[in-house]
């Protein structure tokens, strides 16, 4: 008998799904328009203790990297904790919370800001919200986050030609790599766009993974290249977590190339042409910070 769609989900799901999280800020004040992608310290803890009681420890998107090249299995109740953009608050809020709760973290930085401001955020009245400086990233480093690359200018990569995509990914881990003077292995999208082409671009830049977005789960077959994450917001309850990591709620290791994305890509590049030929209107439905 065939197997449906939700059986097909639920096998996936029993295979072990990774729970890759993603977060933004983490602090107590910003704009209205930014609310969701704020989390206080109390919620990031709560979250982290949820973790914890269910038995979950975290690894780094590196170390996860490095597990599945190397063909070992992945301990049970994995889970990954990553923060995209590089904002300062980082280190004054959400570090001292994963030093306390012993979770290790992946914080990727879009390098062409550091020590500067959030300017991709003006849409969302954070275009001031302070980045981390080089000395901070490199005390996060020696601390033990893995910093890893979340390009140049935070653009809409797969909208990009291959050339210019192609700097993005390069000049950011090279940046990085010359701040910190160490190796950068992994790299996440920007609003977590990413085509064929890109992710190619990634791998042939010398990363070991690559991280999209997707709000699904990741799983041991997934490719390295497009790793999905699970986006968390200031509306995500500890149990609401719990919910989405730990039933078949959301999808295990969607396609990288579905339909309905490669024609969100088209429009998308649309607009960007259009924002190149009228470069101070501003376009309806601007993106989230991811």
């Amino acid at each position: 008998m065939a197997l449906t769609k939700d059986d097909r989900q639920k096998e996936r799901f029993d295979m072990q799904a990774i729970p890759i999280l993603v977060y933004h800020s983490v602090g107590r004040t910003c704009g209205p328009a930014y609310r969701r992608w704020l989390v206080t310290e109390r919620e990031l803890d709560a979250h982290l203790q949820a973790l914890i009681q269910r038995g979950y420890r975290s690894m780094t998107v590196r170390d996860l990297a490095l597990l599945r090249c190397s063909g070992q299995p992945i301990p049970p109740r994995t889970c990954v904790i990553t923060f995209d953009d590089g904002l300062r608050d980082f280190a004054e809020a959400a570090m001292p919370v994963l030093v306390d709760r012993k979770f290790a973290a992946t914080l990727y930085v879009a390098t062409g800001f550091v020590g500067a401001t959030a300017r991709w955020l003006a849409d969302l009245d954070e275009g001031n919200r302070p980045m981390l400086n080089w000395s901070a990233l490199r005390d996060l480093h020696d601390a033990g986050i893995e910093i890893g690359a979340h390009s140049v200018t935070h653009p809409e990569l797969d909208t990009l030609s291959f050339a210019k995509a192609t700097s993005e990914l390069r000049d950011s881990k090279k940046a990085l790599e010359d701040g910190l003077g160490a190796a950068v292995t992994t790299f996440a999208y920007p609003h977590g766009y990413a085509s064929r082409a890109t992710r190619r671009i990634a791998k042939d830049a010398g990363y070991l993974a690559a991280c999209r977005v997707r709000h699904a789960l990741s799983d041991e077959t997934e490719n390295l290249f497009a790793l999905s994450r699970i986006v968390v917001t200031s509306e995500v309850t500890p149990d609401a977590l719990l919910d989405m990591i730990e039933t078949p709620q959301l999808p295990v290791a969607p396609p990288a190339d579905r339909l309905i994305a490669t024609g969100w890509r088209a429009a998308r590049r649309l607009r960007a042409l259009h924002r190149s030929v009228f470069p101070r209107r501003q376009v309806a439905g601007a993106e989230s910070g991811a």
